[in-house]
């Protein structure tokens, strides 16, 4: 059908208000779960130290004759660990004018640009934690990432290697395997070398292709629970092993698309921050403002025994 002659529609009409919500919408990702579930500590210097112990093994022949003549035991020292703190940073600069205008979803862009730039900042700093990145004592320092510490409760596939010594070789890295699919066996096999070695796992962070897996395991058929004919529950959260209940957690930042499932136990591993998520002013060259945010932060793996990977995952 033709238009009515000579209508005056908003074609060509002037001076109509734009439509624009004021909101703004994403859905980028910023949870960060290991930050979240373990603990902190302060550092006091670039290269923040610590030490770790291991008392002797069980000895079930300790018996001694009456009157026996004690024969002095030698003393074991304690191991001296390190790690040094890394600086990640964001920034963010706004012209005079556009902090002035009159804008939609915010009234302030520094005050939005610095919120957005601290998740991403977290988001880095979440990842790099948990990486096999090596330790790097340089102008520019890389501190040693979770998977990179771990050598005695591991499983990994053929041609796969565990980190050399930190004591030793600092700057050393896991090295990749022949990748293969993630079992409820493998699971069962590291928690109970975990739970030998003294650790007591909570957490267990996985690629999303490695947490469907994982909700399809065996063990998880006593902990389902009757829901309503419209609701169906499929996915597994908890895992109630022979040695403790671990809370399976599906994580994005998990290097290589999932390839490592990381054991951890929240009391034996810290973030020490030397400085946490400081915010400063850049001086101003022209009529817009800098402002940065970084955070000097190191992983201090109080324990590496307390913990576990299942690496080279398909």
């Amino acid at each position: 059908m033709a238009a009515v002659t000579n209508a005056y529609t908003t074609a060509s009409a002037k001076g109509i208000r734009e439509d624009l919500t004021d909101k703004i919408y994403r859905v980028d990702v910023e949870d960060t779960p290991f930050m979240s579930n373990v603990g902190t500590t302060t550092c006091k210097n670039t290269l923040h130290e610590w030490q770790t112990r291991a008392i002797s093994a069980l000895n079930l022949s300790n018996a001694v004759p009456e009157g026996d003549e004690v024969a002095r035991s030698a003393s074991t020292p304690n191991v001296r660990l390190s790690n040094v703190c890394q600086i990640s940073r964001k920034d963010a600069t706004v012209s005079g004018t556009l902090e002035e205008v009159d804008k939609a979803g915010r009234d302030s862009e520094m005050a939005m640009q610095m919120a957005f730039r601290t998740i991403e900042l977290r988001k880095d700093m979440e990842g790099i934690l948990i990486s096999n990145q090596a330790f790097a004592n340089s102008a520019t320092r890389n501190l040693r990432g979770f998977e990179a510490w771990l050598r005695t409760n591991t499983s990994f596939g053929a041609t796969g290697a565990d980190p050399a010594d930190p004591t030793v070789t600092p700057g050393t890295t896991r090295t990749d395997g022949d990748q293969r699919a993630f079992t409820e066996v493998l699971l069962l096999d590291e928690l109970q070398e975990v739970y030998t070695a003294g650790g007591s796992v909570s957490m267990a962070l996985m690629g999303p292709g490695q947490k469907r897996t994982a909700s399809s395991f065996t063990g998880r058929a006593a902990s389902q629970v009757m829901v309503s004919k419209n609701e169906i529950r499929q996915a597994t959260q908890l895992y109630d092993s022979d040695f403790g209940t671990v809370k399976l957690t599906p994580h994005r930042y998990i290097r290589s698309a999932g390839r490592s499932c990381l054991l951890v136990d929240p009391d034996n591993v810290k973030v020490g921050y030397l400085r946490k998520f400081v915010r400063f002013p850049l001086a101003k060259i022209g009529d817009a403002e800098t402002r940065v945010i970084l955070s000097e932060y190191t992983l201090e793996m109080s324990n590496e025994k307390a913990h576990g990977i299942i690496a080279d995952l398909l």
